[in-house]
């Protein structure tokens, strides 16, 4: 990773696969696949968290990342569903920016994640209505503790080695698509010599949750 391919790929996204695995590797960080999301509001006014990539579908371009529905972020989504994602590993003196439309994931592929989560993040995502004021912290953890003693859940739900009956995933929480229309990837340089490209494509819409895209341009862009 000291330097980009020449000639450039004509597709990013093998190569965004590749870096991904090489931050995951070594135990270098707790989470790798963390990514700042941006966002904006019906009055265009930007929020960004981190979430994590839970999944990059190399073949058809699109990155995943799950949440509530009814989260700011969900809320933002709502009035203007684009987002822009940005990865960066320090050891790794490479950063990977990633932009485009977002939709909802399918929801057999919300239920099949939500079903390897452990039992106290499941439990969690019925009980938080993320985003929204808290008043009491300790409130919240007795609420906890109650539905997991009404759902047959284990003494502990916060050990994720721990596990209770199957649970069905809630309606107001799920995935996203990030279909991607732009990526721009960065290699630190010698004297601020730094490495750039961005890669862009034209995407079409083919249903609720896909895009279908045009084959992707490459540009070469000054440090």
């Amino acid at each position: 990773m000291k330097t980009l391919p020449r000639p450039l790929p004509a597709d990013p996204l093998p190569l965004v696969e590749r870096w991904l695995a090489a931050a995951s590797t070594g135990g270098r960080r707790r989470n790798p696949t963390a990514m700042a999301l941006a966002t904006t509001d019906a009055r265009s006014r930007p929020s960004v968290r981190m979430v994590l990539l839970k999944h990059l579908s190399v073949d058809a371009g699109f990155a995943v990342f799950y949440t509530h529905y009814g989260s700011r972020k969900g809320r933002e989504l709502d009035a203007n569903a684009r987002a822009a994602g940005v990865l960066y590993w320090e050891e790794l003196g490479a950063q990977i920016r990633l932009e485009g439309p977002v939709v909802r994931c399918p929801d057999a592929e919300s239920d099949a994640y939500f079903a390897t989560r452990p039992w106290g993040s499941q439990v969690n995502a019925l009980v938080s209505e993320q985003s929204a004021p808290l008043e009491d912290f300790d409130a919240f953890l007795r609420t906890m503790r109650e539905k997991n003693e009404r759902l047959g859940g284990p003494p502990d739900p916060a050990n994720p080695e721990a596990g209770g009956p199957a649970l069905a995933r809630p309606a107001f929480w799920g995935g996203y698509r990030l279909w991607l229309d732009t990526v721009e990837l960065w290699l630190e340089g010698t004297d601020r010599c730094h490495e750039r490209v961005r890669y862009q494509r034209l995407l079409s819409r083919e249903d609720a949750s896909s895009f279908s895209g045009q084959p992707w341009s490459s540009q070469r862009l000054q440090p």
